[in-house]
């Protein structure tokens, strides 16, 4: 039998508000596997942290189950549970030096100052920061600060790691170097890491998988892949990334999992029905990403004969070149505005179109999905 690090059965979390009950985790269910960078994301107020609270024993649930490898924790204060936390203001004694602060963990559960120096030692030769033991935190950039954190919590060894946005204080450009960093060293830690954000980016570039929450519930788990390139439900396709959506009405569907989707002018487009679809020959909305979606002057550079490909004319009703890539955005009869993004490869690609011009967009059956509207 498949033991995980971490199971939720069924978890439920009310708590009173004014003479009334609020929910904030419906009926959770997830296994999360040994050595896994696991992360729970979503807006303010989804359920995200107050899971991850339950799951360190901060919280008990209404109802419903917590394991850690294996055992109920059911009654198992926080402080016995093998978990350890990261939260996002770190926490660091401002009058214990770095080596005193990763220490002090380990000198309350009575660890010999000796053993426990070493330990300290050790847990900062792996975030790094060998040499800065005798520091103040005051002494200590933010990122700095923030893998203290993490030696602090990685010194006692626990089963699972848990981490409450640790990023979210640093500035844009730290931030996106400790996202590297990190998931570095979870993969040389091995140790399993629970990650709570509202980030998509921080969930996409760390994770092995994702759950997708909003008011308590998962809408979605898997990996950043699957919920990126295929998502389940409108509030994903729109949290994750950037995406167009259309309105349609099912007119079709096979049992290869793709549909005939009739527009609002009358087009008729083929689609990816997503998995969770339940309209049979109702409205829906068409998924597409911007990148997937190629334009040009004419329909001399598109290949017609695909038969899997959808061409629209259109008129570019907008430009912005941001660097990496120019967004276009353009205007299919009356009432479709798609945001197009093209990778700019050389100077002449964002001068490549002009405000006003007649254009052709164009892309694969494979790069929508069919949501239910």
């Amino acid at each position: 039998m498949t033991t995980f690090d971490v199971e939720l059965i069924d978890i439920v979390k009310d708590f009173e508000s004014g003479g009334s009950k609020v929910r904030a985790v419906d009926k959770v269910s997830v296994q999360i596997a040994d050595g896994e960078f696991f992360a729970l994301l979503g807006p303010s107020g989804c359920g995200k942290t107050t899971t991850l609270r339950l799951i360190a024993g901060f919280e008990q649930p209404t109802a419903g189950q917590v394991l850690i490898r294996g055992i109920a924790m059911e009654g198992i204060p926080a402080y016995h549970r093998p978990v350890n936390t990261v939260f996002q203001d770190y926490a660091l004694f401002p009058h214990l030096s770095v080596e005193q602060n990763i220490m002090f963990g380990l000198q309350m559960e009575g660890v010999h100052k000796k053993e426990a120096l070493k330990r300290a030692h050790e847990a900062l030769e792996m975030v790094r920061l060998p040499a800065v033991g005798g520091r103040k935190p005051h002494q200590l950039s933010g990122g700095q600060q923030q893998r203290v954190a993490l030696a602090r919590a990685l010194v006692k060894q626990p089963a699972v790691l848990l981490l409450d946005e640790p990023l979210g204080a640093l500035d844009l450009k730290l931030r996106k170097n400790m996202q590297y960093e990190l998931k570095a060293l979870q993969r040389d830690v091995g140790i399993t890491f629970i990650y709570v954000t509202h980030d998509q980016e921080e969930a996409i570039t760390m994770a092995d998988r994702i759950a997708v929450m909003n008011e308590g519930v998962m809408l979605q788990i898997g990996t950043p892949r699957e919920i990126y390139e295929h998502p389940g439900t409108h509030f994903v396709a729109d949290f994750i990334g950037e995406t167009n959506f259309i309105a349609g009405t099912l007119i079709e569907r096979s049992a290869d999992g793709c549909g005939r989707v009739r527009l609002g002018d009358d087009t008729v487009i083929k689609a990816q029905l997503s998995g969770t679809l339940e309209s049979s020959g109702g409205p829906v909305t068409v998924a597409i990403r911007p990148e997937r979606i190629g334009i040009a002057r004419g329909g001399n550079s598109i290949d017609k004969s695909d038969p899997d490909q959808t061409v629209l004319n259109a008129l570019l009703s907008d430009s912005q070149y941001i660097g990496t890539d120019t967004r276009y955005t353009v205007r299919i009869g009356d009432t479709i505005e798609l945001v197009v993004r093209i990778q700019n490869i050389g100077e002449r690609d964002s001068a490549s179109f002009t405000i006003g011009q007649p254009v052709k967009v164009f892309w694969q059956q494979s790069s929508t999905t069919v949501l239910d509207r």
